[in-house]
């Protein structure tokens, strides 16, 4: 992976050990959506998220926003004052689901959080990288080998809030992308219902224009070699060709099965397919 897609996720320790609780979220928002900036005590004045004289929730649940695809920051991201911009995803989320309450919602936003483009490292090398030694069920210890071999740390604390924010019922409950039961956990594929077909159509057309844009078709290998597109959310084969057909019946994309791998051309634009990621729930 290009050093400069590495940079762009967010570092291990981003999240500060907070959980990305939904009601700041919201509140994070609902301040990109007025189109006001700030720095991390001005951002605290006013959306209510708790922050103390040097050290709050703020810049995690900023960063959280962020590595699943709900907000931008408009220019320099190192500087003390932040201007987060509502991406497509971001707009219509606050529009239709604002406290993310819903399944659809927790789960595109988690699938975005394992990105190797914008989501958070951590994320990134369970749900993607780490598949091959971890699988789709593992024991505590044995993610916190991987983790500890991944970071080249001997440490406690480097699964985080990784687990939690999918048992926690103000966190992502909703989705359970990871289910712990003792020391065992378990990772839930991504639901294959028909609603989900315009988010996971949205979501699988801003991978290929993220990933490959100047191609107007790409295989599902590459898709996902490069993107993740069957690998985060945890489909075997057949359940990647029953996404893919979903898909395809929502008039989004166009699969092409004379070829193998398997290619798809884009039928509509990104942002217009994230304006329609509700349309089967109304």
């Amino acid at each position: 992976m290009p050093e400069a897609v590495q940079d762009c996720r967010l570092s291990r320790n981003f999240h500060r050990t907070f959980k990305p609780e939904r009601q700041y979220i919201t509140a994070m928002l609902r301040f990109a959506a007025s189109g006001a900036g700030g720095d991390s005590q001005a951002i605290a004045a006013a959306t209510g998220i708790p922050t103390g004289a040097s050290t709050g929730k703020v810049p995690a649940i900023l960063d959280y926003c962020r590595g699943m695809g709900l907000i931008r920051l408009g220019g320099q991201e190192r500087t003390a004052v932040k201007k987060p911009e509502l991406t497509p995803f971001g707009r219509t989320l606050l529009l239709e689901d604002p406290y993310l309450k819903i399944g659809l919602s927790q789960w595109i936003a988690h699938l975005n959080l394992c990105s190797p483009m914008i989501g958070a490292d951590v994320w990134y090398q369970v749900f993607f990288r780490g598949i091959q030694s971890l699988g789709m069920a593992f024991e505590r210890a044995k993610l916190e080998s991987h983790l500890s071999l991944v970071y080249g740390v001997e440490k406690a604390g480097l699964i985080g809030p990784l687990i939690g924010m999918y048992q926690d019922e103000a966190a992502f409950s909703a989705c359970r992308a990871l289910v712990e039961n003792g020391s065992n956990i378990t990772r839930s594929p991504a639901p294959l219902n028909d609603e989900f077909g315009y988010a996971y159509g949205a979501w699988l057309l801003q991978l290929v224009a993220d990933h490959f844009p100047e191609q107007g078709q790409i295989s599902t290998t590459e898709l996902d070699t490069q993107a993740g597109w069957r690998t985060i959310p945890g489909w075997d084969v057949g359940s990647h060709q029953r996404a893919l057909a979903l898909i395809e019946r929502k008039g989004l994309i166009e699969v092409d099965r004379h070829m193998e791998p398997w290619l798809l051309r884009p039928r509509v634009a990104v942002e217009a397919a994230w304006k329609r990621i509700y349309d089967d729930l109304l």
